[in-house]
């Protein structure tokens, strides 16, 4: 069990098996405000997924205008999608620096630390924008994210229901409410939540994928099949059974698992870019590398000599020297892969996903 403990925390840091809440045409919940044509397209750019395009645009409006916040904030939300999640921060602690206790660019930049792994660093930075804007929602579900992942799970449904009490539909509130009811073991009451909620047109593959989840550490491994198998191949989704196996395992003893993210799923088995209509924005966390096995294909027999005619002796062959001879096969090295096995929301490292924290880290 040591083994695939150890294996797990190659995952995206938590919130892979969440999303947070989109607050604006962009996905990203900061509010752009310079209006230049480059940011406009950039800002298309990054809420389309295409962080590449995203960030030579947002270099191009930082380069015109070194000042510009709305630049900064924007190369670090593309390089954290990107997976470079030191650059990121480099960008949006300048923009903190340059716009103090700013509620927009402290939610960027705990989003990009709990991406990274750092949960407590995150729910610093949200504790000052709530106190800040204590009514926005978008903090409200990140905050509960932080605390997911620090598997503070009472603390974070108190917050998903302090905000649900001022929104009582929103649908990544409730969606996080019910994957943290089933990180914390109450997986009835997650279920049901979550049950109704990929009945609706906001769900995708995150929202099933923490319903399989949350049947899967119910015990329900035929539900969670059923769940993931309009997602995910039928290799996948058996990964996925055997990682739920090893989680309720861990619930069972005691052990906390909201700092483990679902795992990740091959890019390949869904379409790489968020659903534009979607009120959340999944974020891919790291996939697990493992060795796959492959073995060098056996030397070929030497061919028996053909019979020939006696002929005359001939003087023995000069030895050859050893640097002459032919070099030896080079060791053979496993080449590393991506398995993955689960849906994820992590706007993490595009290799991989399960990124996650609950349901919908979203941004």
């Amino acid at each position: 069990m040591a083994t695939n403990h150890n294996r797990y925390r190659f995952l995206a840091a938590g919130i892979a098996a969440m999303s947070l809440l989109a607050g604006c045409s962009d996905g990203s919940g900061f509010k752009s405000a310079s209006g230049t044509s480059s940011t406009r397209l950039a800002d298309r750019s990054a809420a389309a997924g295409d962080f590449q395009t995203a960030e030579a645009l947002y270099r191009q409006a930082f380069e015109a205008n070194p000042n510009s916040i709305d630049a900064l904030v924007g190369l670090g939300r593309s390089y954290a999608g990107m997976g470079q999640y030191a650059r990121a921060e480099q960008a949006l602690n300048e923009a903190n620096r340059r716009r103090p206790k700013d509620p927009d660019v402290l939610l960027e930049l705990a989003r990009t630390q709990m991406s990274a792994g750092q949960p407590q660093a995150a729910l610093a930075n949200l504790d000052i924008a709530a106190a800040k804007r204590p009514r926005d929602v978008r903090i409200t579900t990140a905050r509960g994210i932080a605390l997911d992942r620090l598997s503070r799970h009472a603390e974070a449904q108190a917050t998903y229901r302090e905000g649900l009490k001022r929104d009582p539909t929103d649908f990544a509130l409730n969606s996080n409410l019910g994957l943290s009811l089933g990180l914390s073991g109450q997986t009835d009451a997650g279920i049901r939540i979550l049950q109704e909620l990929v009945r609706d047109g906001k769900a995708n593959a995150t929202t099933r994928g923490n319903l399989a989840l949350v049947y899967g550490l119910a015990g329900r491994e035929r539900e969670a099949k059923a769940t993931l198998a309009g997602d995910l191949s039928s290799g996948a989704i058996q990964n996925n059974l055997a990682y739920y196996r090893e989680l309720r395992a861990m619930l069972r003893s005691g052990k906390p698992i909201g700092n483990l993210s679902q795992p990740p799923q091959v890019a390949r088995e869904r379409a790489a870019k968020p659903d534009p209509l979607s009120a959340i924005v999944p974020v891919e966390p790291a996939a697990i590398a493992l060795p796959q096995v492959a073995t060098l294909p056996e030397p070929a027999a030497p061919a028996k000599p053909a019979a020939a005619a006696p002929i005359a002796p001939q003087p023995s062959p000069v030895p050859v020297a050893a640097s002459e001879a032919s070099p030896p096969l080079p060791s053979f090295v496993p080449a590393s892969g991506v398995i993955s096995t689960g849906i994820l929301p992590e706007r993490a490292e595009k290799t991989k996903v399960p990124a996650a924290l609950p349901t919908t880290p979203g941004e």
